[in-house]
């Protein structure tokens, strides 16, 4: 895989999403592919700041997605 096709693999569009936290809908969903092709994604809502992570549409803490990036 070339670097421009690993750019283009990495980047995704972002999706608006209620936010589980107080229900608004300008939180914001961008989905990022990590090593070994995990996939999760990363919330945050701008009207309350709540952010959270998922993974195969489970809430996974940060640290759970710090060990996944740091996999080879």
């Amino acid at each position: 895989m070339d670097e421009e096709e690993a750019m283009t693999r990495r980047t995704r569009e972002a999706t608006t999403v209620a936010c589980s936290q107080c229900g608004a809908r300008d939180a914001i969903q961008i989905e990022i592919t990590l090593p070994e092709d995990t996939d999760v994604t990363f919330n945050s809502c701008h009207r309350c700041e709540h952010r959270w992570w998922e993974s195969a549409s489970e809430v996974i803490d940060l640290t759970a997605v710090l060990e996944k990036a740091r996999r080879r």
